[in-house]
């Protein structure tokens, strides 16, 4: 199984840009430049980018665990944040935390934790990156009001 991404830049690195599309199309000639790096603006960053691998496939892994488990999921809200920093001009990912809230109508089951810890060591995308990974998760009623 393959998957792919295709990116072009153009320019120098500080007034260039570039364009990263998908075969799925969900991505096409999506906006990146150096600046969004630090910035926010209509367009993407590879970092942002990596941020929305590790939060989606976190979710589908969860949900997976949980069913294995016998815990059924009907939402699992994952929210990954990356931290980039720039230590002796050299820009690095330095760690990442999730925020992970699973909706069930068994709210009260022991084994959610196991099925989170499961997640993290399945999960594709964050074994293929060596960072400090920290992780806050809940399970919480499907009929608990949703958290915004």
């Amino acid at each position: 199984m393959f998957r792919e991404a295709h990116a072009i830049w153009k320019g120098g690195p500080y007034a260039g840009e570039g364009a990263v599309s998908t075969p799925s199309g969900v991505l096409s000639n999506a906006t990146y430049t150096f600046g969004s790096l630090t910035g926010v603006g209509p367009f993407t960053t590879p970092c942002e980018l990596l941020a929305a691998a590790i939060a989606s496939c976190m979710s589908t892994m969860v949900a997976l665990e949980m069913a294995k488990l016998g815990i059924k999921p009907a939402v699992v809200d994952t929210l990954a944040v990356l931290t980039l920093d720039n230590p002796a001009d050299s820009w690095r990912i330095t760690s990442a935390h999730l925020k992970i809230t699973a909706r069930t109508t068994d709210p009260e089951s022991s084994r959610f934790e196991q099925a989170v810890e499961s997640a993290r060591r399945e999960c594709p995308i964050w074994r293929a990156l060596k960072l400090d990974l920290t992780c806050e998760a809940k399970l919480v009623s499907l009929t608990a009001p949703a958290l915004v």
